[in-house]
């Protein structure tokens, strides 16, 4: 199974995160779930603005454009060959050097 993991395609057991990511260590980050069914991603759109909403809450600032994630969802789902399924895309505030201020973190992972 592929994972896309801060901008590559990466085999399963190779998908990584720091134990510093603020995502880990405080369950700060946001996620969506979703379907897809024969090939078709099931509303994608309205996915991504929710995910886009759930990031300005959390002063979370997206480095990717819509189309980027998109882009990433749809190359993900044709790398495993998946045609009927479940999708995750989660982003965090990717490594942070220390403490809660989310200043403090580097740049997000996707």
């Amino acid at each position: 199974m592929k994972v896309y993991l801060d901008g590559q395609l990466v085999e399963k057991a190779d998908a990584k995160i720091s134990v510093f990511d603020p995502g880990l260590l405080y369950g700060d980050g946001i996620f969506e779930g979703i379907r897809i069914y024969d090939h078709n991603i099931f509303r994608l759109d309205e996915h991504l603005e929710r995910f886009e909403f759930s990031a300005k809450a959390l002063m979370l600032d997206l480095p990717w454009s819509r189309q980027e994630i998109s882009d990433a969802v749809c190359d993900t789902c044709r790398a495993n060959g998946l045609r009927d399924g479940d999708i995750r895309f989660i982003a965090t505030r990717g490594e942070a050097v220390c403490g809660l201020p989310p200043g403090t973190c580097r740049k997000p992972s996707s």
